[in-house]
């Protein structure tokens, strides 16, 4: 790598870290620097891994798994993210657009059954 391309490389490295605590405060919280640099790493390795090489798709995959709780990788619940992610029929566009139609199912999904507890409650 150039010294070029390190400069280049450290300058979205912390734009990112900017953008991440800017738009996610609550989970960026109790963060320090090197951990939060070193989750942004390991999500831009996550999203290289499945194509998306551009600086803005990039931010466009670590946005979303940001979206995520902390244990999707992990969680069955979530195995739909890793599925698109790795699907082969699906330009990076497609990709990006299914996770977030799929992440606002689930959420609505959530939503649905949070309200419902709450009538049984009443």
């Amino acid at each position: 790598m150039s010294k070029q391309q390190e400069l280049e490389a450290e300058r979205f490295i912390h734009r990112a870290m900017q953008y991440l605590k800017s738009t996610f405060p609550e989970k960026t919280r109790d963060m320090d620097d090197e951990a939060l640099k070193n989750k942004l790493i390991d999500d831009c390795q996550t999203a290289l891994e499945h194509g998306f090489d551009t600086e803005s798709d990039m931010m466009l995959v670590v946005d979303f798994l940001w979206r995520l709780p902390a244990d999707y990788a992990v969680s069955p619940e979530y195995e739909w993210a890793a599925e698109i992610l790795a699907s082969a029929d699906m330009d990076n566009e497609m990709k990006i657009d299914a996770l977030h139609d799929a992440l606002a199912a689930v959420e609505a999904l959530a939503q649905t059954e949070n309200e419902g507890d709450e009538h049984e409650e009443d």
